[in-house]
């Protein structure tokens, strides 16, 4: 029972080190997209730059306490599901036109992470 509650525990690390990861992703996106063509430099200063680092920040400190309690080889592969979730913040937020191949892809992607959480 408690190995169980242990790997339940490293699972929901591993989920909030991604939806971190993911936010910060988005948080850097849209910096740039207030200022589109931006060079790297000018956008230090915007505020979504520091919370995506700061959020990508937390989602490693996130990461360390995965790492020091599960296998790396169960916990990796499930950080694949920032690519889904980013995709979908992507339409939504962004308004990016999402392919039906990208779609497949992400879908193949979530398939294959249920695959690999259940072993």
């Amino acid at each position: 029972m408690l190995a169980l509650n242990h790997q339940r525990a490293a699972l929901g690390a591993v989920l909030v080190s991604v939806v971190l990861n993911s936010v910060g992703q988005v948080l850097f996106k849209s910096a740039y997209a207030a200022q589109p063509g931006a060079s790297l430099f000018s956008v230090l200063p915007h505020l979504e730059i520091w919370g995506g680092f700061i959020v990508y920040g937390l989602s490693a400190v996130c990461w360390l306490w995965v790492l020091s309690r599960a296998q790396l080889s169960f916990a990796f592969p499930i950080l694949a599901l920032s690519f889904p979730i980013v995709v979908g913040l992507s339409a939504v937020i962004f308004s990016e036109p999402i392919s039906a191949a990208r779609w497949t892809g992400v879908g193949l992607i979530m398939v294959g992470v249920s695959f690999l959480s259940r072993t």
